[in-house]
């Protein structure tokens, strides 16, 4: 009787141990998040109206597999949206740069720790930075603005920058622009379109497809393109906090009254999850990304200026300077795309 009895102990033991250890795992497995904020960039810019879509869509695809997660954009810029998605509270996922996710994962200015929370999704576009000054300027190129009335970016945004390392290579800052009586400004493309329109502007600078804030500049004042020569261009590119950018060539006519070649850099447009997401949520986020269309409004006209193909799966593995998510690695392993 007496072994009887231990016997039972010993085997109540176990199946409660058993019980318990299932339910620390089940507790531990990642959890889908119950509202999904998509950080884009701000209204003025081609990512904001996409990123809008990509969010119906996303949701719209969730609720398909039976998972309840509102989705909706956030335009608050790239440092800070990078570091929000890796904090994980609401934030989740985010349109970036192949160069601001490695600098993010890395630590490097400026972050001041490294975001190692990130994984990486998905791939937009390759981004031409643009560089512009009023039509009747006779700016014709960086190393003139340092009295003139510069529109550095919005603080802590992608666009910022890449002002900031353009400046660099041409032997400037921005405090350099200040000291020689000009003013930088911290607007975003709205309103420096508008200061441009009414004579208050001297040069913008963005990056991306066809820009709806810089197609109203042409109709008026008129504006000109700046081109990056290769001297400058080279010493972008080898500015380690650079990394992801290559040369490239606007081609003539890519924006109407602009019949001449603009020699620029580009960067490919990325976007950045939350690590601690459930690989079969990010399979869902990485399979809308490239099979719902829903960049297809945004990107019609820039598509049909011969820019390389939107939301192409092929390009992921190429800008996989962090480490991907296993939900993307899944989708790259059906489509037969293999990750080196």
């Amino acid at each position: 009787m007496f072994r009887s009895k231990i016997n039972l102990a010993a085997a109540f033991v176990v199946c409660l141990s058993v019980f318990l250890f299932s339910c620390s795992t089940v507790a531990a497995a990642p959890a889908y998040p119950k509202f999904v904020k998509i950080g884009t960039g701000f209204p003025g810019g081609i990512w904001y109206p996409a990123s809008a879509v990509l969010a119906s869509k996303l949701e719209a695809a969730l609720k398909k597999a039976g998972i309840n997660a509102p989705c909706s954009v956030q335009s608050t810029g790239g440092a800070f949206n990078v570091s929000a998605v890796h904090e994980g509270k609401e934030m989740v996922l985010t349109l970036t740069t192949a160069q601001n996710q490695y600098l993010a994962y890395k630590g490097m200015a400026p972050y001041e720790k490294p975001l190692t929370n990130l994984r990486l999704v998905g791939t937009q576009e390759l981004m031409l930075a643009q560089l512009i000054v009023p039509e009747k300027s006779d700016i014709k190129d960086l190393s003139q603005l340092k009295d003139k009335k510069v529109n550095g970016g919005k603080l802590a945004s992608t666009d910022r920058m890449m002002i900031e390392a353009l400046l660099k290579a041409y032997g400037m800052s921005f405090n350099d622009i200040k000291a020689a009586g000009g003013e930088v400004m911290s607007l975003g493309w709205d309103d420096a379109s508008t200061m441009m329109q009414d004579g208050h502007m001297d040069f913008i600078g963005t990056y991306g497809g066809l820009m709806p804030s810089i197609v109203n500049l042409i109709i008026q004042p008129g504006v000109k393109f700046l081109s990056i020569d290769d001297a400058h261009a080279d010493k972008v590119l080898a500015d380690p906090s650079m990394t992801g950018y290559v040369k490239a060539t606007m081609q003539p006519n890519t924006y109407d009254k602009q019949n001449y070649p603009v020699k620029t850099i580009a960067i490919p447009t990325t976007i950045v999850c939350n690590a601690d997401l459930p690989e079969d949520f990010v399979y869902i986020v990485t399979k809308t990304i490239y099979e719902s269309g829903y960049y297809k409004d945004s990107f019609k006209a820039t598509e049909a200026r011969g820019w390389p193909k939107i939301c192409n799966p092929q390009d992921l593995p190429k800008v996989a300077n962090i480490p991907l998510h296993p939900g993307a690695l899944k989708y790259l392993n059906e489509k037969g795309i293999k990750v080196k």
